[in-house]
């Protein structure tokens, strides 16, 4: 566990400062984190290892392959290569085609809404995420006796999902709050209180690829907490769902 708090204590004291002053030092955050986050989603594929030509596929910093032409293009030129390499099957393929979009997609999502709406907006994102993920931890802990998906992730628990809930919501329609967002935008409630539960659903569905691809973690980057993508899983889910709410209601 003090492993665990010192690491993410280091992980904010870098992060914040950059979200806050926004521009090339978000950017540069965010291209650190992609090309760890490809890193580690090709890593754990073994038996055989994935290619090293294929890393550089998804380095693209500038639209994060979102634009439609860039995903077709990498559709193409992966399934192009399962021709020429015979380790890429087409579950390989698939794999790294969908992974690789969720990635973008997320990161690209998050880029958008600090650019767009300010960092307030990615901590209120921040908290209603890491709030879900906080609350499910103590909750599970302290009251935790029901399994939640035990297929998935054995020590998730019902009543830490529903602490999870809890915490993200009351955090983050707080911090709102405190912001003055909900005089004339009280549906941000609704979102917030969505966010918990996508939150829970994002740690799920990558942690449904670890139990596939028979690892605990995507990696040792971050002591105490794994890799870069079992930290950034349930905001990459979060992220974009987040901006597709701002989107669809037009805040």
């Amino acid at each position: 566990m003090k492993e665990r708090i010192i690491t993410a204590i280091c992980l904010m004291l870098v992060a914040v400062p950059c979200v806050i002053f926004g521009g090339y030092y978000f950017k540069g955050l965010i291209g650190v984190i992609l090309a760890l986050a490809v890193y580690e989603m090709l890593h754990i594929c073994t038996r055989p290892k994935i290619k090293m030509y294929l890393y550089g596929f998804l380095f693209d910093q500038d639209d994060l392959f979102l634009a439609s032409y860039g995903i077709l293009i990498y559709l193409i030129v992966l399934f192009g290569a399962t021709i020429f390499d015979d380790t890429l099957t087409i579950e390989r393929t698939s794999y790294i085609f969908t992974m690789g979009v969720l990635i973008c997609a997320g990161l690209h999502a998050l880029m958008s809404l600090r650019d767009v709406y300010g960092f307030q907006y990615i901590l209120l994102l921040a908290l209603a995420t890491y709030g879900s993920d906080t609350g499910a931890y103590f909750a599970g802990v302290f009251f935790g006796k029901h399994k939640l998906i035990p297929r998935l992730s054995p020590k998730k628990t019902i009543e830490g999902s529903i602490g999870g809930v809890l915490l993200g919501t009351l955090l983050s329609v707080g911090y709102a709050s405190y912001l003055g967002l909900l005089e004339n935008n009280v549906i941000l409630i609704a979102a917030f209180f969505v966010l918990t539960f996508t939150s829970q659903i994002g740690d799920l569905v990558f942690s449904a690829v670890k139990r596939h691809f028979g690892v605990k973690d995507y990696s040792n980057l971050l002591p105490g907490h794994g890799g870069i993508l079992d930290r950034i899983d349930s905001i990459l889910f979060n992220a974009i769902v987040f901006s597709f709410f701002l989107v669809m209601v037009r805040l």
